[in-house]
C-alpha cells in the first residue's frame, strides 16, 4: 500500500448550508433527521420526523445531500454515524451532528463513512469530549480530526472491501433478529391472540401450571464464589439470556436446594423498572447457576412446559398485562410470587405447548449459531478497520 499521508478532514470537506425552517419552509412539511433517528449499531438513517417549518426545533438547521456523512456529536462514545442515501437528500439535520460533505475529488464518500466508525477516530472523539454527564465534542474537533489520505482509486478499494464484508455481518444481523423474533410469530400462530382466544383455549391461572414458586437469596456476591449468580440484568427484554456480566457466590447445602436453577425452571424477574418487571426466560444451561433474590423460580406441572409461559408472558399482550398490575416502590416496580401465580393465562393442550418448545429450540440452536457467524463477521470488519485506519502517520 502507498505510504500512508494524513489530512484534516475538514481540508476535504466542503461547506454545509445551514437554514431556518421557519423562514425557509414555513407552513410546509420538511424531513427532520434527529439523534434518535439514526441506529448506532447500523449506523444508519432508520427513523424520521415530518414536521412544519413553523414548528421546527431550534437544531433543525442543516440541509443535507447524498453522500453526507452524519456524526453525532454527543455520546461520541455511542458512534452515532450514518451515510446519507438519496431518500434523505434535502433533510433538514439537527445541530447534534458533524454534518462531513466529502469534497469527492480528494475524498470518496464511503471511504469516509468507514473511517468515523474505526476505533482511532471514535477514541480520539472520546477523549476531547467535554462535559461529564452529556459528553459531546464540538464541530471543530471532528473536522480537525486527520484522516489517512490514499489516492482515490485505493479509497474506493478499500471501501469496496469494507463494503462487502459490512454486507456479510448485517446479513447475519438480519438473520440473527428472524430467528430470535421466530418464536413470538410462532405462538401467535399456534396459539391464537391471547386476547381474543379465538381457539377457544380453556382459560387459567399460571399457579394452575405450577408446582412451586420460590425466591432467589439475597445474599451479596462474593470474590471466588463456586456458582455463577443470576441477576435481573442476565435476563433481556424479549426473554433471552444476556451472560456477558456474571458475578459468584458460594451457597451451602441446604441454600443449593433452595437457590441453584435447574434445566427447565422458569425464572421471572419480580423487581425492575415498570417497564421491564416480568422478564421471564427458560433457564437451558446444563450447570446449575444461584438466582438473586429479585427472581422467582417456578417449576411447570404436567399441563405446561415452561417455554409456554414465557413466550406468553413475553408476548404484546403479556407485557401488557405485567405494566398494568406491577406496584411501584421508592422508584422500582414490583409483582410478588403470589401475584406472578395469579396470572391469567389460557390453557391450550400440553401436546401442543411441547411441539412450540421443540421450536423454540431449533430457533435456539439457530441463534446460537448466528451468533458465532455474526461475532467472526464482526471480528473480521473491525480488524479491517484497524488495518487501513489504525495507524499512524
Amino acid at each position: 500500500m502507498q505510504q500512508l499521508r494524513t489530512v484534516k478532514v475538514g481540508d476535504v470537506c466542503e461547506r454545509v448550508r445551514n437554514c431556518n425552517p421557519a423562514i425557509d419552509v414555513e407552513e410546509s412539511l420538511f424531513t427532520y433527521i434527529d439523534i434518535a433517528s439514526v441506529d448506532k449499531d447500523l449506523k444508519a438513517i432508520i427513523g424520521e420526523n415530518k414536521i412544519r417549518g413553523l414548528d421546527a426545533p431550534s437544531r433543525a438547521r442543516q440541509v443535507v445531500k447524498t453522500n453526507d456523512v452524519l456524526v453525532s456529536t454527543v455520546r461520541p462514545n455511542l458512534n452515532g454515524v450514518a451515510f446519507v442515501k438519496p431518500t434523505y437528500d434535502g433533510a433538514i439535520a439537527s445541530t447534534g451532528f458533524c454534518v462531513l460533505r466529502p469534497d469527492q475529488k480528494h475524498l470518496s464518500p464511503t471511504y469516509l463513512y468507514y473511517w468515523v466508525q474505526s476505533k482511532a477516530f471514535v477514541d480520539e472523539m472520546v477523549k476531547k469530549a467535554t462535559g461529564a454527564n452529556y459528553p459531546a465534542v464540538s464541530d471543530s474537533i471532528v473536522k480537525n480530526e486527520r484522516i489517512p489520505l490514499f489516492d482515490l482509486d485505493t479509497q474506493r478499494h478499500i471501501a469496496a472491501v469494507l463494503d462487502r464484508v459490512d454486507a456479510l455481518r448485517q446479513k447475519d444481523r438480519q438473520l440473527l433478529a428472524y430467528y430470535e423474533q421466530l418464536p413470538q410469530a410462532v405462538f401467535l400462530e399456534m396459539f391464537g391472540d391471547p386476547v381474543r382466544n379465538e381457539k377457544g383455549w380453556e382459560r387459567g391461572k399460571i399457579r394452575d401450571l405450577i408446582t412451586e414458586a420460590k425466591y432467589g437469596t439475597s445474599k451479596p456476591a462474593e470474590m471466588g464464589g463456586t456458582y455463577p449468580y443470576l441477576r435481573m440484568n442476565n435476563i433481556t427484554y424479549t426473554g433471552r439470556w444476556d451472560l456477558s456480566d456474571l458475578k459468584y457466590i458460594n451457597l451451602d447445602e441446604k441454600e443449593e436446594a433452595k437457590y441453584l436453577a435447574e434445566k427447565g425452571d422458569l425464572l421471572f424477574n419480580r423487581t425492575n423498572s415498570r417497564e421491564l418487571v416480568g422478564k421471564t426466560a427458560v433457564y437451558h444451561f446444563d450447570y446449575p447457576m444461584a438466582i438473586a433474590g429479585y427472581l422467582v423460580k417456578a417449576k411447570t406441572n404436567a399441563r405446561a412446559v415452561p417455554e409456554y409461559i414465557s413466550a406468553y408472558l413475553n408476548s404484546k399482550h403479556g407485557k401488557g398485562i405485567l405494566l398494568n398490575m406491577c406496584k411501584s416502590i421508592i422508584g422500582m416496580a414490583n409483582i410478588n410470587a403470589q401475584e406472578f401465580q395469579d396470572i391469567a393465562i389460557p390453557i391450550p393442550p400440553v401436546e401442543l405447548q411441547r411441539e412450540f418448545a421443540e421450536i423454540v429450540h431449533h430457533a435456539e440452536m439457530h441463534v446460537q449459531k448466528v451468533n458465532e457467524q455474526l461475532t467472526a463477521s464482526e471480528s473480521l470488519f473491525q480488524s479491517l478497520l484497524h488495518e487501513y485506519f489504525g495507524r499512524k502517520a
